[in-house]
């Protein structure tokens, strides 16, 4: 559904001196020995519109991530909000459904999401047995919201992004701490509708 994540520009790992030559990650693993530090893996999209600026400018989107360790997968989708699966569209606005019992009465039940509803995903993640990627790597699993500034990528390819900036800076730290606060204020925050975290009725009982 994708191709991994490439890096460029990134210092050596000896030598400390960037290396431009475009590496392409052939696994997952952030400490691969052939492959940048923290490089990691990432799915990438044929369309331009599922971050940044361009996504921004269309007021955003949905994004869902499937962690299904009992069928030994991890699935990631990005919606744009007029591109919603129906099943998304009945689990976000709450619509109940009837479910018909017998010739004489149903019951209502919630709406529940369903994956398999949804059409091909923007990643997909092989993990459990018989995989690279054993299951016991994803347990006590947290949703962390981050904005990171200066990260393995970003911060060793400062000179190189930002050059007009750093002329002033010595580096990404330096300049993320000196910033005028206002830079974060109207251009870099997080603006959250809503979280929702669903997990199977029976799951829990199973891992018991």
């Amino acid at each position: 559904t994708g191709t991994w994540d490439t890096a460029v520009g990134i210092p050596d790992r000896a030598t400390g001196i960037p290396d431009m030559t475009i590496r392409e990650a052939n696994d997952c693993f952030v400490y691969n020995p052939k492959q940048w530090l923290n490089q990691g893996c990432v799915a990438v999209s044929g369309s331009n519109e599922t971050l940044g600026k361009p996504m921004n400018d269309k007021g955003g989107g949905i994004y869902a991530l499937e962690w299904d360790p009992v069928f030994s997968k991890i699935r990631t989708w990005v919606f744009d909000h007029d591109r919603l699966p129906k099943n998304l569209v009945k689990v976000l606005n709450q619509e109940k459904m009837t479910v018909v019992e017998g010739d004489d009465g149903g019951k209502v039940v919630d709406v529940v999401p369903n994956p398999d509803e949804w059409p091909l995903p923007y990643g997909y993640y092989s993990v459990g047995e018989h995989t690279n990627c054993p299951a016991k790597h994803f347990q006590n699993m947290r949703l962390v919201i981050n904005l990171a500034f200066c990260g393995s990528v970003a911060g060793n390819r400062f000179q190189l992004d930002c050059p007009a900036i750093a002329e002033q800076y010595d580096s990404c730290n330096e300049y993320i701490q000196n910033a005028n606060e206002s830079v974060f204020q109207e251009e870099m925050y997080w603006k959250i509708q809503s979280v929702h975290v669903y997990e199977r009725a029976w799951e829990p009982a199973w891992h018991q």
